[in-house]
């Protein structure tokens, strides 16, 4: 149980440093005559990969079965169990703030 464990967090590691240097190494788009530049939407795989870090990276979470999914359009889908409703708003609440995330699907049954 504790190799699975450290599995799953050196291959969250790997894939969150995969994502941000993928995220980091897009060239910014120009900005249009008169207009500050605005930040690229990162790719649906980099935001899942980092609001699954997110979620490892914090001890009361790390251990439950939560997946996490993106689309292209920012939306973040949550998915899994929790024994308590703080808990799982714990997780939404972390997810929520990755940047890249427009919204979060709560999938996560409590109980």
């Amino acid at each position: 149980m504790q190799h699975a464990s450290t599995f799953a967090r050196l291959l969250t590691a790997a894939l969150t440093a995969t994502a941000l240097s993928t995220a980091f190494a897009a060239d910014p788009v120009p900005a249009p005559a008169g207009q500050a530049p605005q930040a690229q939407p990162a790719d649906a795989a980099a935001v899942a990969a980092q609001a699954a870090a997110v979620l490892q990276q914090d001890k009361d979470l790390q251990a439950l079965p939560l997946t996490v999914s993106s689309t292209d359009g920012g939306v973040v889908i949550v998915k899994g169990a929790a024994p308590s409703a703080e808990l799982a708003q714990k997780a939404i609440k972390l997810v929520a703030a990755v940047p890249g995330v427009k919204e979060v699907r709560n999938e996560i049954k409590v109980g």
